[in-house]
């Protein structure tokens, strides 16, 4: 008990009279997170700053994303104490940003190992040590998900990345099932065929030999969500949020990542699928956003 208190009374003493003594315990902490911040930024796809650290080279498209992306749920949704589910969560990326608009939980769905590192380092840096990212594939979760439910469900960069085939029925109603208000969709549209010109985007090479992506369209999908029992969906063009029209363009390149080309042609946009129409804001109602109709 004495020592304890000498202990206390000596860092106390320590702290009040010199401040560089708290630099000295945070330096050691915050170099190696400087450290780690650079070298996973300049590998990895998204963005990564904590604080004044920012990690690697400068990533244009995800900046472009983040801006708009964000920007557009905080329209459209009061993300404020609920509950996510964030599917191919990556390092986390858009996990973090919703507790940064208020997110009570997060659980983040990926089978990549090295970003869900990233993403359970990153969880103590930023201070949320109760989101949980863990390495699962996404319909062995449906499939077996008995116990969890969401209040919001992100699917970000994912649908042309599935395989084609799959039982679109099964996911979207297993969706549904653990969402109480609110899907964002953000995808590639493949109306326009030519507009995705690399056959090698078409294709998921795996243990099991090469599998065709899914390339679904606007009309496939929000048919697929009303038949699975969201009550009212809109497709919204979040580059509205873009000032900087041309440099967000870019050279139009579709898979740069230095510009947001194919959000600007419109070959990529958000669909909110709400599971009733009381959970979207009333704000809608007020301005000019067209709502997705059912496919004839």
């Amino acid at each position: 008990m004495l020592l304890k208190k000498i202990i206390n009374r000596t860092i106390n003493t320590m702290l009040s009279i010199s401040p560089a003594f708290f630099f000295m315990i945070k330096l050691p902490y915050w170099g190696l997170v400087n450290i780690i911040i650079r070298w996973w930024g300049s590998t990895g796809l998204h963005s990564i700053r904590v604080g004044e650290f920012k990690g690697g080279a400068s990533k244009t498209r995800s900046s472009y994303r983040e801006d708009m992306l964000l920007k557009t749920m905080m329209l459209l949704l009061d993300i404020r104490g609920k509950s996510c589910l964030d599917l191919a969560c990556n390092d986390g990326f858009w996990s973090f940003r919703l507790a940064r608009l208020g997110a009570k939980s997060v659980k983040g769905i990926d089978m990549n190992r090295d970003v869900l590192v990233k993403a359970n380092f990153l969880k103590h840096v930023y201070d949320y040590p109760g989101f949980r990212f863990v390495k699962q594939d996404i319909f062995n979760f449906l499939s077996n998900n008995k116990r969890d439910s969401f209040d919001i469900i992100l699917l970000l960069s994912v649908l042309y990345h599935l395989p084609k085939g799959s039982n679109w029925e099964f996911f979207f109603s297993s969706l549904s099932k653990i969402n109480s208000e609110c899907l964002i969709i953000d995808s590639r549209w493949h109306e326009d065929m030519s507009y995705w010109p690399d056959p090698k985007q078409g294709i998921l090479k795996t243990k099991k030999g090469i599998i065709k992506k899914w390339q679904p369209t606007r009309a496939e999908v929000i048919k697929h969500l009303y038949n699975s029992g969201y009550e009212h969906v809109v497709e919204v063009d979040s580059t509205v949020f873009i000032q900087d029209k041309e440099g967000a363009y870019g050279n139009g390149d579709p898979y740069s990542l230095e510009n947001i080309s194919d959000y600007m042609t419109n070959h990529r946009s958000l669909i909110f699928a709400y599971k009733k129409k009381d959970f979207m804001p009333a704000a809608l109602e007020k301005i000019k956003i067209e709502k997705a109709e059912r496919e004839k």
